[in-house]
């Protein structure tokens, strides 16, 4: 088996790459024996806090938790991920109150379950030079608002083939545009082969032979920014160099981690401390009051909706002047039963949502309720 120092060298050398990561190997042998130092705690909460973000970030990015501190943030980033262990949410940043080996876990639970280093490389290599070549979605293009509703079965239809013959336009675009892009990187590849040894040079290479050759400005800011730009295509190039050999060797570190899981499972479990406690009761209270706060918001949002399709829905004030009760009277007999429906749903989930909350505060036995 190849040796477990140079593996977590290597995954060290892609936390740097990639999150700009402080993690040295050093940092996970004391992490594995559970040693508490300063610079161990705060590597490891850095890091984490780094790809919990991004994680969060692929799942939901209208969530961020900035507004906390480093370590609050990352610890509600883990319980949104659904991080199964208790042992994290009790520890802080303190001297007094910190678990390196319990970093040392979640680092590798959130690297294997949402594979984030993987998808941070993708992001960086389209964000590159080398992305540049390739078609992208453009985010920041404006998207159209939705139409408003469309009461009338013709007004429906017309709106459905509009949409339809878009679509089929702007695949016929793509298409076309697909086979001319195809065409012009044939002709850069066609015209650069042989080129500086090489079978050929990329859309890239050329446009930076290009710009040096066509280019009369100043030699020196020319030649600063071909320094940046060779700067960017080595880095890329060393980070795509360590992703290859750490997906050939990851397997030896996942190994490493068994062992770290059996020292844990050796040493007998001791009780949480004083420290520890008041920690996970803090970050409870803090997690209920933020969901709380965010039923409250779903409600009030639901209640808006719900009382403006009513409105819309409502009998005009035409009908009402004339006495014609007809209208009025379905209306009516309509928001009585939406009314008696959503309450009684919202009973249902109620007693499912309190069966819910009573298994999961079964698997809290440490828990101190208020």
């Amino acid at each position: 088996m190849l040796d477990i120092k140079e593996v977590i060298t290597l995954l060290c050398k892609y936390l740097n790459d990639t999150v700009d990561s402080t993690l040295n190997p050093e940092h996970f042998r004391l992490a594995k024996y559970d040693n508490d130092s300063d610079a161990v705690i705060d590597a490891f909460w850095t890091t984490l806090d780094k790809l919990t973000h991004f994680a969060l970030s692929q799942i939901n990015d209208r969530i961020s938790f900035a507004e906390f501190d480093k370590c609050i943030r990352t610890k509600l980033r883990l319980s949104y991920l659904q991080y199964p262990l208790v042992d994290i949410y009790s520890t802080s940043n303190t001297p007094k109150n910190s678990n390196s080996k319990s970093l040392l876990l979640a680092l590798a639970w959130i690297i294997t379950k949402y594979d984030v280093l993987k998808n941070i490389v993708r992001l960086k290599l389209l964000n590159s030079s080398l992305g540049r070549e390739f078609s992208k979605v453009n985010a920041d293009l404006p998207t159209e608002s939705e139409d408003a509703e469309l009461i009338s079965i013709q007004n429906q239809i017309h709106s459905l083939l509009q949409k339809t013959n878009k679509l089929s336009g702007n695949i016929k675009a793509i298409s076309e545009l697909y086979c001319e892009k195809v065409k012009l990187m044939t002709k850069v590849h066609a015209a650069s082969i042989t080129a500086s040894g090489l079978p050929h040079l990329s859309v890239s290479e050329m446009a930076l032979i290009k710009k040096i050759a066509t280019s009369r400005d100043d030699k020196q800011v020319i030649g600063s920014n071909i320094h940046e730009k060779l700067k960017e295509m080595e880095k890329t190039a060393s980070m795509l160099d360590t992703h290859m050999k750490w997906t050939r060797r990851s397997h030896v570190f996942h190994t490493w981690m068994s062992t770290v899981l059996d020292t844990c499972e050796n040493t007998e479990r001791s009780t949480l401390s004083d420290y520890a406690l008041a920690e996970l009761a803090r970050f409870i209270y803090l997690l209920r009051h933020i969901i709380k706060d965010r039923l409250n918001f779903l409600k009030i949002s639901h209640d808006h909706i719900s009382l403006k399709r009513l409105l819309e829905d409502c009998p005009s004030k035409l009908l009402r002047v004339q006495k014609c009760f007809t209208e009025t009277h379905h209306c009516l007999t309509k928001m009585t039963h939406q009314f008696d429906s959503t309450d009684e749903n919202l009973q249902k989930k109620r007693v499912e949502l309190e069966k819910e909350l009573k298994f999961i505060l079964n698997f809290i036995p440490d828990c101190v309720l208020i």
